[in-house]
């Protein structure tokens, strides 16, 4: 059970993970907030244990350079989107909502929370 859940947390981390040549610091900010707000996405729909922090998504998306709407449109969205669908289709689902919170690291942390 262990490797499992460690399997679909690294799943989910790398989900944003496209290699580039050179990375840009925007660039990793786009595809953080990008990512994590394709698991927000998600987390609303089916997680009824976690929620969006909205403040700390708009500074993250203000930071970004992009609006919402472009960033749900990127190649970096797609990629998390996808591979939250991978899981949701296994028998492992149900983790989803619990390392979800936990999957975003730098500029994406802290968009994905439990509620309160």
């Amino acid at each position: 059970m262990k490797f499992a859940t460690l399997a679909a947390a690294a799943l989910l981390a790398l989900g944003t993970g496209a290699a580039c040549a050179e990375v840009t610091e925007q660039d990793a900010i786009q595809a953080q907030v990008a990512g994590a707000m394709a698991s927000g996405d998600y987390a609303t729909a089916k997680c009824p244990n976690l929620t969006v922090d909205k403040e700390r998504l708009a500074e993250q998306i203000k930071k970004s350079g992009k609006t919402a709407e472009q960033l749900r449109a990127s190649e970096n969205y797609a990629e998390q989107r996808d591979v939250i669908k991978t899981i949701a289709a296994t028998d492992k689902a149900l983790m989803l909502c619990i390392l979800l919170p936990q999957a975003h690291g730098g500029y994406g942390r802290g968009i994905v929370v439990e509620k309160e």
